[in-house]
């Protein structure tokens, strides 16, 4: 068996040559992720000031930077800004400003992700967390990719599916060295890893949900995590990466979300979950009766996409899966007999924005001197 972790993905350990040309970054999204990203290419800088803000953006407030400023400086001055507007900010970016530019789209917004394929014919780099581009249909995820090799620009989206771990940069790199991948099992959602973990542990589905939002493991809204929505978005990400053609109404998913509280208000949505307590604390019990525990797992292959609760042996990785940690186990040509495996932490502001910043390095050792 081979295994890769979140050390082979450290952009700190490789710094760029002080020649390197300094590379412009827009950030879009100054939320949790932005700003741990911001805090990282801070302590990046001083080793290595190879990345310039040139601007950033809330949904509420944008700015232009002077991109000799530091980026701690970057909050004050969103908040003397004004509301974004993306016509605006899109026209700047693809007519005057300075190259080689990334952008950085860690807004999870689909008026954002529209802007994705102009960006990329403007030959700017395009660096994201987000899935919505990639999760539309396969026509959009094909032309994106068409785009980018044409104007010869990166289009990098590594922290969609693993957060800070290696997974997509594995597929593409198992795909360019001609290998086929054929199947891909996980449990790649840190929020219903942790869920599970605390059902184990005896604590209640509602409390461990709480839990998971408190500690920034979920999405913003955590029933894109329990509806399995997140987890086949990153199934379809995996799958489109690794070169098969599949559409997301053909991805089988199971909900946990409740039918009778499917089409309630957040608020309320969080304060009746205790109502399905008793539900998942026998489901728990059920599978400890047979040695086994609960996880949520997805799989693809040519057969299709499939993510799920599944009862897996207590024994076994996936049933030793605690924590926010995901867990991949990749089949290809050369990895049959045992499949290649990448496990480490999947959820957390830190460790995606980590992914976003090798994402950004990766594009910067890209560019010519």
């Amino acid at each position: 068996m081979s295994t890769r972790s979140a050390l082979s993905h450290n952009p700190a350990t490789q710094p760029l040559p002080q020649s390197a040309a300094p590379i412009h970054v827009y950030l879009a999204g100054v939320g949790a992720v932005g700003a741990a990203l911001l805090r990282q290419i801070s302590d990046l800088d001083r080793a290595s000031p190879a990345l310039r803000l040139l601007g950033a953006c809330t949904s509420c407030r944008a700015t232009w930077l002077d991109p000799t400023r530091p980026p701690a400086a970057v909050p004050a001055q969103l908040h003397e800004g004004r509301p974004p507007d993306w016509s605006e900010i899109v026209d700047r970016l693809t007519q005057d400003a300075p190259r080689p530019l990334v952008f950085v789209d860690a807004t999870g917004h689909p008026d954002v992700a529209d802007r994705y394929e102009r960006l990329l014919r403007a030959g700017i780099h395009v660096v994201t967390p987000s899935k919505l581009a990639n999760t539309r249909s396969q026509a959009v995820f094909d032309r994106l990719h068409t785009v980018a090799n044409e104007q010869n620009v990166e289009y990098r989206y590594e922290t969609t599916v693993g957060a800070g771990l290696p997974v997509v940069q594995t597929v593409r790199d198992l795909i360019a060295t001609g290998d086929r991948v054929h199947s891909i099992r996980g449990a790649v959602s840190g929020t219903l890893t942790f869920l599970f973990s605390a059902l184990r542990q005896g604590h209640a589905f509602s409390e461990a949900v709480q839990a998971a939002i408190d500690r920034g493991y979920a999405e913003p809204d955590v029933r894109d995590d329990l509806s399995g929505e997140d987890v086949a978005r990153k199934f379809l990400i995996l799958a489109r990466t690794a070169g098969f053609s599949v559409e997301r109404d053909e991805v089988q998913v199971e909900s946990l979300v409740p039918d009778e509280l499917d089409a309630c208000s957040y608020e309320e949505f969080l304060n009746r979950l205790a109502t399905v307590d008793a539900h998942w604390a026998e489901q728990s019990r059920n599978a400890a009766a047979d040695d086994a525990v609960l996880q949520y797992v997805g799989r693809f292959s040519s057969e299709g996409i499939d993510v799920g609760v599944r009862p897996v042996p207590q024994t076994t990785a996936f049933g030793q899966l605690d924590g926010q940690n995901n867990l991949f186990e990749i089949t290809t040509n050369r990895y049959a007999e045992a499949p290649l495996v990448v496990r480490g932490p999947g959820a957390g502001p830190e460790v995606t924005a980590a992914g976003v910043l090798s994402d950004l390095l990766t594009v910067a050792r890209t560019v010519p001197d």
